[in-house]
């Protein structure tokens, strides 16, 4: 780990969560409200952390990422890698 890393704030890893899980549910054609049926979500909580308003849990962002047909883990390594990069 590097050291001289820097400490990200909630709102950037929130935006980036948000961002990652946007992009992956653009690509495969979904709608809020298909990514929420298939996750067991409201549509209405995936607006809210698609648009960074609202934190994920993690149960819902492995419900999210099942649907997405990539594990939660990798979600999230996908974004580390997009905010080490800034």
């Amino acid at each position: 780990m590097n050291a001289e890393r820097q400490i990200v704030d909630t709102g950037e890893i929130r935006a980036a969560i948000a961002g990652e899980i946007r992009a992956l549910r653009d690509r495969q054609g979904l709608s809020l409200a298909e990514l929420g049926e298939r996750a067991g979500l409201k549509e209405s909580t995936l607006q809210k952390i698609e648009s960074g308003k609202r934190d994920v849990q993690l149960p819902e962002l492995a419900a999210i990422a099942e649907v997405l047909n990539i594990s939660w883990l990798k979600l999230l390594q996908t974004v580390q890698d997009s905010l080490d990069r800034k």
